[in-house]
């Protein structure tokens, strides 16, 4: 990837709008404290919808603590001490005192938003005192974790420990041992796939505020994040989008033009809508309820999309990580989007994202050639139309776009398939993966990025 020139702050998105978007993350946090931390949600007619307590209270201490550098805002700042004085109750309640007695294998989730709230200086050492009984417990490590949980949980003790550590120097060992170590399936990835991305890039990096080395090169990294972008956004899952979109404000000052593209297509949908939607909220359901009822199912659904723009912006207002104003036309070969955009038109869908593109000049939209590129390689994979993969493969040959990760994987995918027809003896499957044999030259775009990665 080549770096995009330095950014001027003229050319940088406003510091009041992206405060004003962190006010209103953070308001929204106290009407989910004010409204659900006591008793989390239950919807009576999808059970699915329904949401603890505990995890209304810990996102919100994440959030907090995530935020904490923009204090320096006096309207950030009068927020997150309103939030945090609301909260502070119902993180140190006799619900997480219990926990830690009866279950000290999982001590650091019920002390999870009481160290967040001693991070922000609300300490409580009576709290402090039996938490250190329950991790002197023989059975404080009695569970196993998925990697990106075991950072979840080293992140909390850290904070505990070291209310305020200095910069780590090395990427930790569970870092090395997470999804962000080794490349990702980017073509057959599933939601919680990247949930693990995103959560471990989280508590790597502390949300920028005590980072840690990550255990790749930032570039790979980040390459792959762009086409686990491109796919959020086709799917129009903001939640995952905006937790994707983290990944350049929490490791560099540099945002691409997909990131840059994505940050506005989530801006003008929050906008738009009031909120970021999540594919559980209804607009029916909320105009079918009143009064309390009603903000209680508007917090539910879209709290945590809420939650997430809002670690975005706190990010992007650490000084110089703002996302640029306009998607930076460079690098861009004039027309290469134009012969994307039809084959992804003539798929018939209209996501959101598409018409934030039609804004775009020329030169603009060439720079995002990548990003589509990546949306019409997830599509053919998805509806198994290997033919027209290999055909779009030979076209992002021709327009020099064959050369990222997600192309390389699609590569990969069909000289597997090739083989698969070999093994099978079925002439059908061997038309298109024979012709992708001859072509040497994507097979090379494959094999780079399997040696990078």
């Amino acid at each position: 990837m080549t770096p995009a020139p330095l950014q001027t702050e003229c050319s940088k998105w406003d510091e009041q709008d992206l405060i004003r978007r962190l006010c209103h993350a953070l308001d929204i946090a106290g009407l989910a404290v004010e409204h659900l931390a006591a008793n989390g949600y239950t919807d009576a007619q999808n059970p699915s919808k329904n949401i603890r307590p505990e995890k209304i209270i810990s996102e919100t201490a994440v959030l907090l603590v995530a935020a904490s550098p923009a204090m320096i805002h006096d309207k950030v700042e009068t927020r997150i001490r309103n939030v945090a004085e609301l909260l502070i109750p119902h993180a140190r309640n006799d619900r997480a005192l219990l926990g830690l007695c009866l279950e000290p294998a999982v001590a650091w989730d019920y002390a999870l938003p009481h160290v967040c709230l001693s991070r922000l200086d609300y300490h409580d050492y009576q709290f402090d005192k039996l938490l250190r009984v329950s991790l002197e417990s023989q059975a404080r490590c009695g569970r196993e974790r998925v990697p990106h949980r075991i950072l979840e949980q080293e992140w909390v003790a850290a904070g505990w420990y070291q209310p305020k550590p200095e910069r780590h120097q090395t990427s930790p060992p569970s870092a090395r041992r997470s999804i962000l170590a080794q490349p990702m399936d980017l073509l057959g990835c599933t939601r919680d796939d990247i949930y693990a991305f995103t959560h471990a890039m989280m508590y790597v990096t502390d949300f920028n505020l005590v980072p840690a080395l990550l255990p790749r090169r930032r570039a790979f990294i980040l390459a792959e994040a762009e086409a686990l972008l491109a796919h959020c956004l086709d799917e129009q899952d903001y939640d995952l989008s905006g937790e994707v979109l983290l990944s350049w404000p929490l490791t560099g000052k540099v945002w691409s033009a997909a990131s840059a593209f994505a940050f506005h297509v989530l801006a003008h949908v929050e906008d738009k809508a009031g909120f970021l939607p999540t594919p559980s909220t209804r607009i029916g359901e909320i105009k079918a309820r009143e009064g309390v009822e009603r903000t209680r199912y508007l917090v539910a659904t879209a709290y945590h999309t809420a939650y997430v723009m809002g670690l975005v912006c706190a990010a992007s207002l650490h000084p110089g990580y703002a996302p640029p104003k306009y998607v930076l036309a460079t690098d861009a070969n004039p027309g290469r989007a134009k012969h994307i955009l039809g084959i992804l038109d003539g798929d018939g869908k209209r996501p959101h994202w598409r018409d934030e593109l039609s804004r775009l000049s020329g030169p603009e939209a060439d720079a995002l050639a990548g990003f589509l590129l990546n949306i019409a390689l997830r599509r053919r994979v998805k509806d198994r139309d290997f033919a027209g993969l290999y055909d779009l493969l030979r076209l992002a040959y021709d327009l020099d776009l064959a050369g990222t990760p997600a192309a390389g994987q699609a590569a990969e995918l069909l000289e597997r398939l090739a083989t698969y027809a070999k093994v099978t003896s079925e002439p059908e499957s061997e038309t298109v993966c024979d012709a992708f044999r001859s072509n040497t030259s994507l097979t090379i775009s494959s094999e780079v990025w399997s040696t990078h990665g």
